[in-house]
């Protein structure tokens, strides 16, 4: 068990419950030993942890970095989270203990190229906290993570909606990259958590912006949120959008893709396919001058968001769905990838652990 109290700067040790995705579609608790205190880190006791598309492919091993090897069970997940600073590492972290705080998954070198270029969650050595390599994510009693991935949240937002601040930093990562301006058109491919917040900030900046889905429910939820129109694929008209954001994975959005957009259209690629894309228009990007950008976070973003969704520019009781108890936790991997609810967004209550 764990011991020393907490909130008062002491680092806690011992022994702690955590959820582990074990094999393909099995979870388990288990007992593992609380992080040691190390230079710039800081303990954190969790609260709430987000599932998203990219938990559901580790849970059933289809997830890019399973099958390349970068990932191997058991995964302890959790790389959307919210809870309380315990203790700091060193003093100079001090005034984070006691405070409610969200973060940053990757855990980057900071000495390659790439991240002294600022690209930090491009490292080719990163770890991505409960997705990538073997950091542990926060699906435990406790996190231990490096004081420079914290972000403290605002007053007036509620701990366990400021973890929707981490898929928000790509969808403003992807926003800002398209250039998109106001009066523009915009389509959003995929209509789950991270396809409605790129609406949403898409739209606080004068954008008209449709989604593109095949979830009944959650299209009604972009039509709630504001969306000009709603489609699914096959009625999407052609050479329409100034900006198409792919925020949906799906392998079989490659003819969708060139055929929505218009010439010198800007494509953010936002969702990550667990396979090939097949059947891609090369022709439409040479005769459209198409161009296309990957999305992977917005590491210098999240305070911004953080701000949004304290201003209720991002609306996240218009996306969570549920609340969960750990004893639930293979409920809430089927649902994540469930239709039939108007909201995308399930949590997982860690304080039942």
């Amino acid at each position: 068990m764990a011991t020393n109290s907490p909130v008062n700067g002491n680092w806690i040790t011992g022994n702690m419950p955590a959820v582990a995705i074990t094999a393909p579609k099995r979870t388990e608790i288990i007992s593992v030993s609380i992080a040691l205190p190390k230079d710039h880190n800081i303990l954190i006791e969790v609260d709430t942890v987000g599932i998203c598309g990219t938990d559901v492919h580790l849970y059933k091993g289809t997830s890019h970095y399973v099958q390349t090897g970068l990932t191997k069970f058991p995964i302890r997940f959790g790389h959307e989270w919210s809870g309380l600073v315990l203790a700091c590492s060193s003093t100079e972290f001090e005034h984070f203990v006691g405070k409610r705080v969200t973060g940053e998954p990757f855990i980057s070198c900071g000495q390659c190229l790439t991240c002294r270029a600022g690209h930090y969650n491009l490292c080719p050595t990163r770890f991505e906290l409960g997705v990538r390599g073997d950091y542990p994510g926060a699906a435990a009693k406790y996190l231990s993570i490096p004081a420079t991935n914290v972000h403290v949240i605002p007053d007036n937002v509620k701990l366990k909606e400021a973890l929707l601040s981490e898929p928000a930093v790509t969808a403003m990562n992807a926003v800002e990259k398209s250039g998109l301006q106001t009066g523009e058109s915009a389509a959003v491919i995929g209509s789950g958590t991270l396809g409605l917040i790129v609406l949403q900030i898409a739209q606080s900046i004068g954008a008209n912006v449709s989604v593109i889905g095949v979830d009944e429910d959650t299209l009604k939820t972009a039509k709630k949120l504001g969306a000009a129109h709603v489609y699914h694929p096959d009625q999407a008209p052609s050479n329409a959008f100034d900006v198409v954001y792919e925020a949906s994975g799906a392998s079989q959005i490659g003819p969708l893709l060139t055929r929505i957009a218009a010439n010198c259209a800007r494509i953010m690629q936002i969702g990550i396919p667990s396979g090939p894309v097949n059947n891609i228009s090369f022709g439409d990007f040479v005769t459209k001058g198409l161009s296309l950008e990957g999305i992977l976070g917005g590491v210098h973003l999240m305070p911004r968001t953080l701000e949004l969704i304290s201003k209720g520019v991002i609306k996240p009781k218009e996306m969570v769905h549920a609340i969960l108890p750990i004893s639930q936790i293979s409920e809430a991997f089927e649902l994540v990838s469930a239709t039939g609810r108007g909201k995308p967004k399930i949590l997982l209550d860690m304080k039942t652990l």
